[in-house]
C-alpha cells in the first residue's frame, strides 16, 4: 500500500514539471505551487548585439513571473558582482528596496538571488531577481569572468513559489544531450 501511495506522489510531482522551448533553449522547472497560472512564451527578441528568449507566468496582474534567456552575440561581462551591481540598480529603479542579495547555485551554475520590497503596498510586496550565466568561464583579460548566455528569472509570487522556480528551473541547448 505504502508503494502505491509513493507511486502516485512521485507522478503527481512529475506532472507538476513544466517544459517549454524558447528560442534555442529547453526549459524546465516545477512551480512548485497550487496556484493556477498561464505559461506565456513571448516573441524573441532581436538586437544587433543579442537575441533575448521570454517566458511570462502568470497568476493574476499583480503575481507573475518571467524567464529571460540572453544570448548574446559577443563574449560579454559575466563577472558576478558587476552582474548583482545591474540588478541592485534596475530593482530600485523598480521601485523596490533591496533587502537582501544572496549567492546561490542556481542550474549547477554561480549564480544570486536580489530580493527587494515595496513597503508601500499593503503585506509588503515582494520582487525577486535571479541571476545565472549557462557559460561563463574566468578571462585572461584580468580579475572578470565573460560569457554569452545569460538566465534571468524575475518573480512576484510568494518566495516559495519562487524558490521552488529557481530551485528547479533547468536550461539546455535544443537537441543538448543534457536534456
Amino acid at each position: 500500500m505504502s508503494i502505491a501511495v509513493l507511486l502516485m506522489l512521485s507522478c503527481s510531482a512529475l506532472a507538476a514539471a513544466e517544459t517549454q522551448q524558447l528560442g534555442p533553449y529547453n526549459v524546465s522547472f516545477d512551480m512548485n505551487t497550487d496556484m493556477k497560472y498561464q505559461i506565456m512564451p513571448e516573441a524573441p527578441v532581436e538586437a544587433p548585439f543579442a537575441n533575448a528568449y521570454p517566458l511570462l507566468i502568470m497568476t493574476d496582474n499583480l503575481t507573475g513571473a518571467r524567464i529571460f534567456i540572453t544570448e548574446y552575440k559577443d563574449l560579454t561581462d559575466a563577472t558576478m558582482d558587476t552582474t548583482k551591481n545591474i540588478v541592485r540598480l534596475t530593482t530600485l529603479l523598480r521601485g523596490f528596496n533591496v533587502t537582501s542579495v544572496d549567492d546561490m547555485t542556481i542550474d549547477g551554475h554561480p549564480g544570486f538571488l536580489v530580493t527587494g520590497s515595496d513597503e508601500a503596498v499593503p503585506n509588503e510586496m515582494k520582487f525577486y531577481e535571479a541571476m545565472y550565466w549557462l557559460d561563463s568561464q574566468s578571462c585572461e583579460c584580468g580579475p572578470v569572468s565573460v560569457g554569452m548566455v545569460n538566465v534571468d528569472i524575475t518573480s512576484s509570487y510568494p518566495q516559495d513559489v519562487t524558490e521552488g522556480l529557481i530551485s528547479s528551473i533547468h536550461v539546455v541547448p535544443a537537441g543538448s544531450p543534457a536534456e
